[in-house]
């Protein structure tokens, strides 16, 4: 009899313990899709803005820092907007931040994703 018991304990245990885990990867890849996200809008906007900027006044702008944001917005560009199995989305991330010291080097720029959320307000 109790090893009947100890059967069917370690068959919920196993079960439940799959539903868990089940859940809490879940949650992780939430929190790591969201911050992913966050870091490739950041360089998104960057290469926006800078795109823009070359295009207002290209004669501001070197040869080679035009060419560097142009390829920052290709790779932000090829980034893909759902889940796919094909692509590495961590090399091409990877790749963006490289990219992105290397525009802002150019640029001589201090630019910095950074991940905290700032406390409180700001104006």
């Amino acid at each position: 009899m109790y090893l009947r018991f100890q059967e069917l304990g370690h068959e919920d245990g196993m079960r439940d313990g799959k539903r868990s885990g089940v859940i809490e990867g879940r949650v992780l890849g939430c929190e790591k899709g969201f911050e992913m996200s966050n870091e490739v809008g950041y360089y998104m906007g960057c290469a926006a803005l800078w795109t823009q900027l070359v295009s207002a006044n290209p004669k501001a702008f070197s040869s080679r820092a035009i060419k560097q944001i142009q390829t920052l917005q290709s790779t932000v560009d090829q980034f893909p907007d759902a889940n796919e199995d094909q692509t590495d989305t961590f090399a091409l991330l990877d790749k963006m931040r490289a990219k992105f010291r290397v525009v802002t080097s150019v640029l001589k720029v201090e630019q910095k994703f950074s991940n905290t959320q700032p406390t409180g307000m700001s104006y």
